[in-house]
């Protein structure tokens, strides 16, 4: 038997802001035949968890486990990656009139406090480390 990668309880106030968003975009969880399919073979107004943000078609999964990024499909089709940015890089992405890179956390981290959505239509490239270098998911990100 495979084993599960273990699941980490959100704090309450965390849990609730991620419930907000998924309450503004009428979003449901992904039923067990849709867990593991990629974004792009999902159906609209969807919403689950990936390990993967960074490769095309990211898969998403029914169940949170540790580090794992929340993805949203919307109604419209429209792919969003939800995380954490620090207050200055939140400043950066926000006022993007260019290219800008950011650092994207699953979960608050150290000074990434700030939770945003990201739109995959926004992302230029990315880099993906090891969530144990500390380094987040390196988006380029555009206007």
């Amino acid at each position: 038997m495979a084993q599960k990668h273990p699941t980490a309880a959100l704090a309450d106030d965390i849990q609730r802001a991620f419930e907000e968003i998924r309450s503004a975009h009428k979003l449901r969880a992904l039923t067990d035949d849709e867990s593991g399919s990629g974004v792009d073979k999902l159906p609209n107004g969807v919403y689950g968890f990936t390990y993967s943000p960074a490769i095309e078609n990211f898969p998403l999964f029914a169940e949170r486990d540790l580090r794992s990024y929340e993805g949203h499909k919307h109604a419209d089709g429209n792919v969003v990656l939800l995380g954490y940015l620090t207050a200055q890089e939140k400043a950066v992405y926000e006022a993007a009139s260019e290219k800008a890179t950011i650092h994207l956390f699953p979960e608050p981290k150290d000074d990434a406090t700030e939770l945003v959505t990201v739109p995959m239509t926004r992302v230029l490239g990315q880099v993906e480390y090891s969530q144990r270098t500390g380094k987040g998911l390196e988006l380029s990100v555009g206007p």
